[in-house]
């Protein structure tokens, strides 16, 4: 009988010893963040590991999806219960990815402590992006991008929309938009998010204008938008301070592909536009400004037009930058191009004609716009001088160049004596002009910068010399149970207050250590918020 009280116990002893070693075995799961998501939802997958050391296998792809964000980090996992502290240590590697289609998440292989464990694969449905269907927060909610055109020609026009769903009855409290990161065009954003109502849903829409400037199949990478949602399983905070606690999803739209063709002649402007120049005054005093200003509108984009320049003998040119306005009436595109010249010379001139060369990608046809010559007559200048200047800038090209002609330098040319005319006293004087006007604005801007330089100085002052001084921390000393409030919070960011305090656990738990008493008071001192008062 007594034999068989042994046997039993025994029997018991070595299954409790069995289930002891299961439980305090190493461990690995995968969590994902859900397991029905909309089509361009991100999934965000966990491999949580328990155990001292881990290896996790190389992950580049979950089925034909590329795997983003991909992060290493370790938790340490702590009890207190009835008056001890047990501790757990975690590792984890975290990823990203956004499934078109139902895909599962294979098995994967993890080393810990020595034995490799294999976690579960794990289904993921995929609906319709904006589906009643989809569960989850984000149920309803849709991102979408898309084109006015699939096919088009280098220079030409692209109307491009994003247009986020946010459902009338959904929670979310924060939306991080981040735009497409445009390669290979110009891009211009359209005026500013406009909201619209559709149904149930809101339908906050964004425009971009964009010119493709190389050929070939252009890939658009998708627009992408961070949800906060309002935690309702967080604990709240009772005081209100640091606000309601959310929750981040991560939605993606589809990438566009645009195909897009060379132009089959070469051409100045992609479009259908007209061109017109006028002048404020055709008859002015020697060495005084015409202004001439250059207006080329029509259906199209002149983002991307070179200013054109004036190369006249005799004449000096200057210009402002070019103003370009654009706008969306119905499908179409239409702008406004404008630019200001001012020609100053002594003698009679004459403004070139400007002709610049159209491709109109709807007929497919090349035809040329142009502006009309101007003559300006100086008084007491020379006609035949004019004559001259006219016939060789009627000669000479005058198609757009890239380099302004404001940046030119001053022109200049032989008159009837064979001396030159250089302009050096006007511009010497119009310098001086220009810094003596300015000169009142400086001195001002230099006193109120003085009086802000020496206020903020008296506020510094102020500040440090009321400033309580630190405790004088070098003679003091924190308990073990102290300390370990302190620097429990700050074992996450600091590698040496994680060590520390997992010998503070060991010590709490009567095992013999050996503590390094300079090492905890400074690491306590370092996070003792008591210190900063």
């Amino acid at each position: 009988m007594k034999n068989k009280r042994q046997n039993v116990w025994k029997r018991w002893g070595i299954l409790f010893l069995l289930l002891g070693t299961l439980l305090w075995a190493g461990s690995v799961r995968t969590q994902v963040s859900s397991t029905r998501v909309s089509r361009g939802q991100s999934v965000t997958v966990k491999l949580i590991a328990e155990g001292s050391k881990v290896r996790f296998p190389s992950i580049a792809k979950i089925g034909n999806y590329p795997v983003e964000n991909l992060r290493r980090s370790s938790k340490l996992e702590t009890r207190f219960v009835n008056g001890k502290f047990s501790s757990k240590q975690q590792r984890i590697l975290s990823f990203e990815f956004y499934p078109d289609k139902k895909v599962t998440i294979p098995p994967f292989r993890v080393e810990v402590d020595g034995k490799v464990l294999q976690t579960r694969p794990v289904d993921v449905d995929v609906v319709a992006a904006g589906s009643a269907a989809t569960a989850g927060p984000v149920a309803g909610f849709a991102l979408r991008m898309h084109a006015d055109k699939k096919k088009l020609y280098v220079g030409e026009p692209l109307i491009l929309t994003v247009d986020a769903v946010e459902p009338l009855n959904g929670s979310i409290v924060q939306m991080q938009y981040s735009p497409p990161q445009f390669k290979d065009f110009f891009v211009k954003p359209l005026g500013g998010e406009k909201q619209l109502r559709q149904g149930n849903a809101t339908v906050h829409e964004l425009r971009y204008l964009l010119i493709p400037n190389r050929p070939g199949k252009l890939q658009i990478p998708p627009a992408q938008v961070r949800i906060g949602i309002r935690d309702l399983q967080a604990v709240g905070d009772p005081f209100g301070i640091f606000g309601t606690p959310l929750t981040w999803y991560s939605i993606r739209s589809r990438p566009l592909s645009i195909e897009v063709r060379p132009l089959p002649v070469s051409a100045d402007l992609v479009g259908n536009f007209t061109i017109e120049a006028h002048v404020d005054k055709k008859r002015v005093s020697a060495n005084k400004p015409v202004n001439y200003i250059l207006t080329i509108r029509g259906e199209g984009s002149l983002e991307d037009l070179p200013d054109p320049s004036f190369d006249i003998p005799g004449v000096t040119v200057y210009s402002d930058a070019a103003e370009v306005k654009s706008r969306l009436v119905g499908d179409r595109l239409e702008s406004v191009w404008r630019k200001s010249y001012a020609f100053i010379s002594d003698r009679d001139f004459t403004i070139p004609a400007l002709t610049l060369k159209e491709f109109d990608p709807q007929s497919g046809k090349l035809k040329k716009i142009t502006a009309p010559a101007i003559a300006v007559y100086v008084n007491g200048g020379s006609a035949a001088a004019a004559a001259r200047t006219g016939r060789a800038a009627a000669g000479r090209s005058s198609a757009p160049a890239a380099v302004p002609a404001a940046t030119a330098a001053p022109h200049r040319a032989a008159d009837r004596n064979g001396s030159l005319l250089t302009d050096e006293a006007y511009y010497a004087r119009k310098a001086y002009e220009e810094k003596a006007a300015r000169l009142p604005w400086y001195l001002a801007g230099a006193f109120a910068a003085g009086i802000a330089l020496a206020a903020l100085f008296c506020l510094l002052y102020r500040k440090f010399a009321a400033r309580p001084r630190r405790h004088d921390v070098a003679g003091r000393h924190y308990k073990p149970q102290e300390a370990l409030k302190i620097l429990y919070p700050h074992i996450n960011e600091d590698p040496e207050a994680e060590a520390m305090v997992r010998l503070l656990y060991r010590l709490e738990n009567g095992e013999t250590v050996e503590l390094d008493r300079k090492a905890l008071d400074r690491l306590a001192a370092k996070y003792d918020h008591t210190l900063r008062s």
